[in-house]
């Protein structure tokens, strides 16, 4: 019996100015991403499409509000410039390795820091694989994506949000943060076996 179950679209890109950086994590990503996104629809979920851009902190914030400014529209070139400055500072004040941001129609980016996942080993990246792609799952589970592009929106400042609706997606980021947490190991022995 032939499995006619549409795969999603997983792709692994270098962006902005490839460097022997990006390129030393890419090969390793392309090799662990099909099976740690298997592992993860096991465990998390059906995901959507993804798109995986390996590249360095400072341009990861700069990706990564670009596809937040696309995905709310109108966000201003000042409140972008904010937005990215804001996010580059908390990846490096956290030592953030990668994020996940919605991306355009319904695709979900994943934005790697292939300095930080070179230096850690293979299990690190297999596991901050595994973390970000159960965050694509969540975004993929019903109602997530317009929860989440209404909190963009206002943060933003593009539409105005009651006090109560931000301590309640707050919550929400919480609860997701400790779900793939807590499947980061489940993750990697489901890789490795």
């Amino acid at each position: 019996m032939t499995d006619t179950t549409a795969r999603p679209a997983l792709t692994v890109t270098t962006e902005v100015i490839p460097s022997w950086r990006t390129d030393l994590a890419a090969d390793p990503v392309r090799h662990w991403a099909g099976p740690v996104a298997e592992a993860v629809e096991r465990l998390a979920g059906a995901l959507p499409p993804v798109r995986i851009v390996i590249t360095g902190r400072a341009a990861g914030a700069w990706i990564a509000t670009q596809a937040e400014a696309r995905a709310v529209g109108g966000a201003s070139l000042r409140s972008r410039l904010g937005k990215a400055l804001a996010t580059w500072r908390g990846a490096r004040a956290h030592d953030a390795q990668a994020m996940t941001l919605l991306g355009e129609g319904d695709e979900v980016l994943v934005v790697l820091f292939a300095p930080d996942l070179l230096a850690a080993g293979e299990t690190n990246l297999i596991e901050t694989l595994g973390h970000e792609l159960v965050h694509a799952a969540q975004l993929n589970r019903p109602g997530r994506r317009q929860s989440r592009l209404a909190d963009l929106r206002g943060n933003y400042g593009l539409l105005e949000r009651p006090i109560a609706d931000s301590y309640r997606a707050e919550a929400a980021v919480c609860l997701e943060e400790a779900e793939a947490h807590e499947l980061e190991p489940a993750i990697l022995a489901a890789v490795r076996a």
